[in-house]
């Protein structure tokens, strides 16, 4: 499983391996990117309720339509994050000419993009120019500051990859709320507004990059290819993966409407925050699973797997009796019952979240992308029809369902082959343990305990 790849003259003389972090180590990290995933989420909940309360419901499920596909754009294009991070942790390429392959990148991807924008407005609708560039913009910002974020992560920088999670999520929500005071809201505007605030934190990014003189673009265009190149399949598959992930949306704005669609955008956005509990711990041991000597790697990966679907799983269980009383008066009256579908998704959640860590894993750490590329692709061809069927016979409830019942299988495919090539049984590879749960035991207690000393 270790690479046999050649170091370059630019590369890092770190070691491949590291050792294991210690249980305190570990929930510093975890607790600190935590906290930053917590400010990020609340910032989309916050751009959640702007929308909600100035777009109608129309409205926002075109704001969420062309979100949307900005992410699906973002994720094909950000697929090279795992190839970028692989390079760094195999020390084929220095982090100075990987900056500038980032570089590259973005600004490849808005060239490719915003003509390609403006082209789709002209044939379909001149009033939609705006807004498609603006989507393209947003699509080449995010994707820059994600590979930016994705060195930061192959270091193990937890500090840096929280503070990018903020501004990534606070910049769009100040940039959205001032664009709703101060102009009159479409659609069209607050993808705009969004694209500004990425703007900011991309140019902060750069800013940094350029302090340090880590930037050598001598190479970077020719990287910024090879990485593209060899991330071609990881790609696709990860825009497969997110299609797979929001076809239900689209399916409800086919079969139902644009306006349901708009409401069911928010059980599915709420469903997706309940990821950052689980995307805290993976930031948190990410670098001590991608360096794991073999002997280790099945068990440093074994707590995250079983700790990321135990913190999603209590997240959303507590959140339902939340959602379910406050949804319709932070929302509005339209989202009054998004609980139940949002019910539904709590385990789609859960299971997602061990989708995620072994798509790293296999990715990364093996570099093996087959298997994930025909995994969401059964995904999207799974969920595209029980979605389809579910929203046609029990509307958004159907909807929902078909999201959970995709993931549930894809978790199963994915735990079974990487408990197969480490040699380890899926029960003890995913599946939460009473020692486990004993662990939370006894923070809650240390918690509790030192409260009442106070």
């Amino acid at each position: 499983m270790t690479s046999g790849a050649q170091v370059t003259p630019d590369a890092p003389d770190s070691s491949r391996e590291a050792a294991a972090p210690s249980g305190t180590a570990l929930a510093r990290a975890s607790a600190l990117n935590l906290l930053a995933r917590l400010v990020s989420g609340g910032a989309t909940l916050g751009l959640a309720v702007i929308t909600t309360n100035v777009l109608d419901t129309h409205g926002r499920g075109v704001y969420a339509l062309l979100t949307t596909w900005a992410g699906i754009g973002a994720t094909i294009l950000t697929g090279g994050t795992t190839v970028l991070a692989a390079d760094l942790i195999h020390r084929r390429h220095g982090e100075r000419v990987l900056h500038g392959a980032n570089l590259a990148i973005g600004v490849g991807s808005a060239i490719v993009l915003v003509p390609l924008s403006a082209a789709i407005a002209l044939v379909t609708s001149g009033a939609t120019l705006a807004a498609l560039v603006s989507a393209a913009l947003l699509t080449a910002l995010v994707t820059y500051s994600s590979f930016e974020m994705a060195i930061a992560q192959a270091h193990g920088d937890v500090l840096r990859v929280s503070l990018t999670d903020i501004a990534m999520a606070a910049f769009p929500l100040a940039a959205t709320l001032i664009a709703a005071v101060a102009f009159e809201p479409t659609a069209g505007t607050l993808v705009a507004a969004w694209a500004a605030g990425a703007l900011v934190t991309a140019s902060v990014q750069l800013a940094g990059v350029l302090g340090t003189g880590l930037l050598t673009l001598r190479r970077a265009w020719s990287v910024a290819a090879s990485i593209v190149r060899r991330s071609v399949r990881v790609a696709l598959a990860n825009g497969t993966a997110l299609l797979s992930s929001r076809i239900d949306v689209f399916v409800v704005a086919a079969v139902l409407s644009v306006s349901e669609a708009g409401v069911y955008s928010i059980p599915v956005a709420l469903a997706a925050n309940l990821l950052l509990l689980s995307r805290a711990l993976l930031t948190a041991t990410y670098h001590s699973i991608m360096t794991a000597p073999d002997e280790e790697v099945a068990a440093r990966l074994s707590t995250a797997l079983r700790h990321s679907v135990i913190v999603v799983i209590a997240g959303g269980g507590l959140s339902l009796p939340v959602v379910a009383v406050a949804s319709g008066f932070v929302f509005g009256d339209a989202y009054g019952d998004i609980w139940e579908p949002y019910a539904f998704l709590v385990p789609a959640a859960a299971c997602i979240c061990l989708v995620e860590v072994l798509r790293h894993f296999l990715l990364t750490r093996l570099e093996r992308q087959s298997e994930f590329v025909l995994v969401v692709t059964g995904m999207l061809i799974v969920n595209g029809l029980l979605a389809a069927a579910g929203a046609a016979a029990f509307g958004l409830l159907g909807a929902a369902a078909s999201t959970t019942v995709t993931y549930a299988l894809a978790a199963v495919v994915l735990v079974a082959l990487c408990a197969r090539t480490l040699e380890v049984p899926m029960r003890e590879l995913a599946v939460p343990r009473r020692s486990d749960l004993a662990a939370y035991r006894r923070l809650a207690r240390s918690l509790l305990g030192g409260r009442r000393g106070s």
